[in-house]
């Protein structure tokens, strides 16, 4: 009993029933992956919406929500990564296992866009008309710096490959932070990823207020791995022995007030310095505290069980890759003119455009799931990481030892 007793003592106890453990994987996770992806690509192909009418502009700022959605996966990705390089740590290879399984889960897919962009650019004008853009400044997207080069050019420069920068900030997180926190102890990395934190918003707002580059602020990695940051100090602190139980309490009133400051930046459609860069991650971190420390009974837990959306979590990185290109792809085919023609309603043919572009981004990244990234991710068991931990759990009111094995779900 008293080993027992020091065991719990060490470690977070949790309950049988709650969504998440220590090594588990999460399903919910996975739905809550999915819902980033289906409010971005919404958002994506809703540019469109006519503002003119009451319901248009609803439709329209219900889209934009979307946007933010970016700082969910940041905040996702955090949480995950850190879990999965917190519970590898003791392990043997840890860099080794950790770069590996990143490579198989992130770049198949991303260089095979990039090589069949090149090679369609090469043989077909159009398609050179097309990415133009991206072509040109290839250099920044084989290198993971298309986030650098938009900061220093201050405008948007690849076309329809803008949103590779966030690909780029998600890369530099996963080359530094492994080795921060191989060096230093877990209850220093919570600090350093709170202080580091703080000081992105910060240098951020700052440079807003001292620089009139209006890119840099949304793209640049020092300026946006606050997302990323507040994901990993939620899973240090969940590995703590208390666990989240703490800033669980905090929830209603954090979520509350954040959730009411950017709903007032999108009504108002005022940036505020850049300050709901960082709000929405801390509402997004409330989001996720709540789903982890829920029971699998709560509405909650059981929305982002859903299997439409686990089924697009499961998708959700292709998806985003491919979403923005199949727009001039398709445009010949594919448009709101097409539908506005058609059924003559112009915000009628936003949604029947909205749910054809959904259905070929989906199709096109199920296509690239079988083709491409199941085959590249099998190559991931010659490179384990983590161990089976034994989690102390508490089941009617009392404390047993369970065994769990890390699945290590990949972010995107």
């Amino acid at each position: 009993m008293a080993s027992l007793a020091t065991q719990t003592d060490s470690r977070p106890t949790v309950r049988l029933d709650r969504v998440w453990r220590v090594g588990k994987h999460v399903a919910e996770l996975d739905g809550l992956r999915g819902f980033a992806i289906l409010i971005v690509t919404l958002y994506r192909f809703s540019k469109e919406i006519p503002t003119d009418s009451s319901l248009g502009h609803l439709m329209h700022l219900g889209a934009s929500f979307g946007s933010r959605g970016v700082e969910l996966f940041f905040v996702l990705s955090g949480f995950l990564i850190t879990g999965i390089l917190i519970d590898a740590k003791d392990q043997p290879h840890y860099f080794r296992n950790f770069i590996a399984r990143r490579s198989l889960r992130i770049f198949p897919l991303y260089f095979a866009t990039l090589i069949a962009l090149v090679v369609a650019a090469h043989f077909v004008p159009a398609m050179r008309t097309m990415f133009h853009d991206a072509i040109d400044n290839q250099f920044y997207l084989w290198t993971y710096l298309v986030n650098v080069k938009m900061s220093f050019a201050d405008q948007w420069c690849f076309g329809y490959l803008d949103h590779f920068w966030s690909l780029a900030v998600e890369e530099h997180f996963y080359l530094v932070w492994p080795f921060v926190l191989y060096l230093i102890s877990n209850k220093v990395a919570l600090r350093t990823a709170v202080g580091l934190a703080i000081v992105s918003a910060t240098s951020r707002i700052a440079f807003v207020l001292l620089s009139d580059n209006g890119v840099a602020p949304d793209v640049l990695t020092l300026f946006r791995c606050d997302a990323l940051l507040i994901g990993a100090a939620i899973a240090l602190i969940a590995r703590q022995p208390q666990g989240l139980e703490p800033l669980r309490r905090w929830l209603p009133v954090t979520t509350i007030i954040g959730g009411l400051f950017v709903l007032a930046c999108g009504i108002t459609e005022k940036r505020f310095f850049t300050i709901p860069l960082t709000i929405w991650p801390i509402v997004w971190g409330g989001i996720l505290i709540w789903l982890l420390t829920a029971n699998r009974s709560t509405p909650l837990a059981r929305f982002f069980n859903l299997k439409f959306l686990r089924t697009l979590g499961k998708y959700s990185y292709a998806m985003y890759v491919f979403q923005n290109p199949l727009i001039p792809l398709t445009s010949a085919v594919v448009s709101v003119a097409a539908f506005e023609t058609l059924v003559g309603r112009p915000l009628l043919a936003n949604v029947m455009y909205i749910g054809v572009m959904f259905v070929l981004t989906y199709a096109a990244a199920v296509l690239s799931w079988n083709v491409l990234e199941r085959h590249c991710l099998q190559l991931k068991r010659w490179f384990p990481t983590g161990a089976s931990s034994d989690v102390p759990v508490v089941k009617n009111n009392q404390s047993t030892t369970g065994t769990f094995v890390p699945t290590n779900a990949p972010a995107n």
